[in-house]
């Protein structure tokens, strides 16, 4: 008779700003999210190029007025291209955590990881909730932390260096068995 090896892993994290900039940062990794921004840059790409013919025209017709309000949405539209829509995208998720996280600013979460699932408890009001593995849609590995994340889109997130190695393969190896790897966090 073969005896099933019990595993139990449990850990806490301490919220803070590096915590929520990692989930904002797996978030704006989101394929679609990342399709929303492709779209936007290819509208600001086109409305730079019509800015830029707009630009030329006024200043061949000697219109300097029009010619530089031209030029200075032409910068506007490239800016916006480039890395203005990423940034955009990361206030607006920043100020909805803000809002709805206002709770867990800093707080600490301890993460109870067995056969069974995943068992939370929030500090400092001590709330707890028991995940079974199949309430989770994927999981990653991102920077220094392990992402969960469930259908209801609620998240786990594991600092690696709060693991022991062993710990941290065990954990791997549990989360590999129950719940399916996504490569969306980079």
């Amino acid at each position: 008779m073969e005896r099933e090896m019990i595993i139990m892993i449990k850990t806490k994290l301490n919220l803070g700003p590096d915590e929520f900039k990692v989930i904002r940062e797996i978030i704006l990794a989101h394929p679609k999210i990342q399709r929303s921004r492709k779209f936007c840059q290819i509208v600001c790409i086109i409305g730079a190029i019509i800015m830029g013919i707009d630009t030329l025209t006024s200043f061949l017709d000697h219109l300097t007025g029009n010619a530089l309000i031209s030029l200075v949405l032409v910068i506007i539209f490239i800016w916006g291209a480039k890395v203005g829509l990423y940034y955009e995208q990361d206030l607006i998720f920043k100020i909805i955590q803000n809002k709805s996280l206002d709770n867990l600013k800093n707080g600490t979460i301890e993460y109870i990881f067995d056969s069974d699932g995943v068992t939370t408890i929030s500090e400092p009001e001590y709330v707890t909730s028991k995940y079974k593995w199949d309430a989770f849609q994927w999981w990653c590995v991102f920077k220094n932390y392990i992402y969960l994340q469930t259908s209801t889109k609620k998240i786990v997130l594991v600092k690696k260096s709060n693991l022991t190695p062993e710990d941290y393969e065990s954990l791997i190896s549990l989360l590999s068995t129950h719940v399916q790897q996504k490569e969306i966090c980079h």
